[in-house]
Parts: structure tokens; C-alpha cells; sequence
């Protein structure tokens, strides 16, 4: 009864452990997702303002064209 006893108290520890680990894992990965959802956002909204600058330069420079052939 007293090796049952201790061999169940034992595989609990190491469940326990097991279940810290995993833990510890998971919120590890979650805090590396966040990180990189984050990074994306960042870098579309980089793009995003980039692709519009230079719309705005090539419109500038139809308008600048355009004077000029006017004259």
C-alpha cells in the first residue's frame, strides 16, 4: 500500500511538472504570436503608407508633365 501510495504521489509531481512545462510553453508561443501579429500590422501599415506615397509622386509628376507640355 505504502510503494502505491508514494508511486501515485510521484506520477502527480511529474504530471504537475509536465502541466507546468506545457504551460509555460504555451504562454511562451502566445506571447511570440502577439509579437508577430503586431510585426505584420506594423509592416502592412508600412506598405500601405509607402504604396500611397508613391501614388502621390507619380500623380505630381503627370501633373508636372502636363504643365509643361501646356507650355
Amino acid at each position: 500500500i505504502y510503494k502505491g501510495r508514494r508511486l501515485k504521489e510521484l506520477m502527480n509531481d511529474i504530471n504537475d511538472t509536465l502541466e507546468e512545462e506545457l504551460r509555460l510553453m504555451l504562454v511562451e508561443k502566445n506571447n511570440e504570436c502577439n509579437y508577430l501579429r503586431a510585426r505584420v500590422k506594423l509592416l502592412e501599415e508600412t506598405v500601405a503608407q509607402e504604396q500611397e506615397e508613391k501614388y502621390r509622386a507619380l500623380v505630381r509628376a503627370a501633373d508636372l508633365t502636363h504643365a509643361l507640355k501646356g507650355k
